[in-house]
């Protein structure tokens, strides 16, 4: 697995075409996992998922992948890999999330590395829902994204 941010310019693009909503927008860069290849709607598509340090307790266990909370994620609430709040992407719009000195994201992407394939299966399981028609209302506007990339 990779470990990623998006580029500003992408959320900016998002905003100016109005597939902004449920976006998980940080100035700094919030790190996300890259699923490089999930079908959706019949092609293969690049994804990515954010990693969200505080999931509400009341998040069904299915929603998300559980890591080890960080410095941010408050009392009660859970840090991982939010599969609802997955979006397509462009590979102009990604860049690099650097590790190289952070113990705890290190730990992070092994830990990630580890279950890539349950991960993987997750997040195409999600994105089958979505094209049943059970999109979570939380869920970033997949179509409207990929409408223009």
């Amino acid at each position: 697995m990779q470990l990623v941010k998006v580029g500003e310019q992408f959320y900016q693009e998002c905003k100016r075409q109005g597939t902004d909503q449920e976006m998980l927008f940080n100035k700094n860069g919030r790190p996300c996992v890259l699923v490089m290849k999930l079908k959706y709607k019949g092609k293969n598509q690049q994804f990515v998922v954010p990693l969200r340090s505080n999931i509400s307790a009341n998040v069904p266990k299915d929603q998300y992948f559980s890591l080890p909370p960080n410095s941010t994620t408050k009392t009660g609430n859970r840090h991982g890999v939010h599969y609802i709040k997955l979006f397509p992407i462009d590979s102009k719009y990604i860049q690099r999330y650097r590790i190289e000195n952070n113990a705890y994201m290190q730990g992070i992407k092994s830990i990630l590395d580890k279950n890539e394939r349950n991960i993987i299966t997750a997040c195409q399981n999600y994105l089958y829902e979505c094209e049943q028609g059970r999109r979570n209302p939380n869920t970033p506007d997949i179509d409207g994204i990929l409408s223009w990339l």
